[in-house]
């Protein structure tokens, strides 16, 4: 059975650089609170249309961003998204006014399938259980998302409902925050955590008034911990795990035990996330490598042949083609060996490294000669 390749391609621009969301570049420019609105409400109704707002200069921009305080009009904007299939960007809504019902409005946006990423900054008020069911239900079937933030107050029932679609292959989303910390959500995680999903930065975020009790004493046990960083580092992509408190008006000092809590499950999920990016970058500079060096033996073969062209029609059979036939097929046997010997032992490091995977493959083709 031919091996199925693993494609990191996606992977590359985030570890060079964990998250690229390209801004409009709009120049700040003051407008009385009146302008603003009547700005809003145009773009609100060209989107209404199924049409694009342009930027200044009158170009169509690759990214959104709207801070609206009127609850009326940040309703409107929801609205207008939910009917735009156009815009296929990123959208970046600020809002102290978000509410459920506005969560599930979002929820019908993701169905649309249609925009790049969606960051929502509703820290003051993070979405309930309920909406999380419900964006977990829209990421179902989404194969454009790349990026989604929002805050998730998840709860026993949305784990499960929302993980299991945020790891499916079918998905694109590589990050996604932010989720309440809890037993159940790192259960959860453990149990869905897969390779066929592209998730490479995931964020979380606690409570520091609500969840003294929940790590100081303990609810989330070691093996909780061990079981999640374990499924990190094995069954995962992910190259970037980040825990932030909400509200952000948090002291250091109000509850040492919380803090050293939340910091031992950071550097524990970041120590994971880390093996994995390694292990990532490794392969993809092994991968640079042998591209390398199958160009420089195609440049010779091509000369080889240019060379029998010339002195005549008498050889069955070109020596690139033999070479083709012959060392090709023991390379690719030897790079799915390789390939192999890697899942079934992660822990060795060398079998990572460019010098250590030309050893392994040299060692391979001169153990397998017939």
């Amino acid at each position: 059975m031919a091996k199925e390749e693993i494609d990191f391609s996606y992977l590359k621009n985030a570890i060079k650089e964990d998250e690229i969301i390209r801004s409009k570049g709009k120049k700040k420019i003051d407008v009385s609170e009146e302008k603003r609105t009547e700005l809003l409400r145009k773009d609100i109704e060209i989107l209404a249309d199924n049409r694009i707002p342009l930027d200044i200069k009158g170009n169509q921009p690759n990214s959104l961003l709207f801070q609206i305080e009127n609850i009326e009009h940040l309703n409107e904007l929801l609205d207008a998204m939910e009917k735009n299939n156009t815009f296929k960007g990123n959208l970046e809504i600020v809002s102290h006014q978000f509410n459920d019902n506005l969560g599930l409005k979002l929820a019908k946006i993701i169905s649309n399938n249609s925009l790049r990423s969606i960051s929502i900054n509703n820290k003051n008020k993070p979405f309930s259980d309920r909406v999380a069911c419900a964006i977990g239900d829209a990421l179902e079937n989404n194969t454009s998302l790349e990026k989604f933030s929002c805050y998730l107050d998840v709860g026993e029932i949305s784990p499960v409902h929302l993980i299991k679609f945020l790891t499916n292959s079918k998905s694109k989303l590589r990050i996604f925050g932010y989720l309440k910390i809890t037993k159940k959500l790192f259960e959860t995680f453990s149990e869905y955590l897969n390779k066929g999903s592209r998730l490479s930065v995931l964020n979380f975020y606690y409570k520091p008034l609500e969840q003294v009790n929940l790590l100081y004493k303990k609810e989330i046990e070691q093996n909780v911990l061990d079981n999640l960083a374990n499924k990190i580092q094995t069954d995962s992509y992910i190259i970037d795990v980040n825990v932030v408190p909400n509200p952000e008006e948090f002291q250091q000092d109000i509850n040492e035990n919380l803090v050293k809590d939340i910091n031992e499950i950071t550097e524990t999920l970041k120590f994971s996330a880390n093996i994995v990016k390694k292990k990532i970058k490794s392969l993809l500079d092994t991968e640079k490598k042998f591209i390398e060096q199958n160009r420089f033996i195609d440049n010779i073969l091509e000369k080889i042949d240019r060379q029998e062209g010339k002195s005549g029609q008498n050889n069955i059979v070109s020596v690139r083609s033999y070479l083709d036939r012959v060392i090709g097929e023991s390379l690719n046997q030897a790079l799915y060996a390789l390939e192999v010997q890697r899942e079934r032992a992660p822990d060795k490091k060398e079998l990572f490294t460019a010098n250590g995977s030309i050893r392994f493959i040299s060692q391979y083709l001169l153990d397998h000669k017939q």
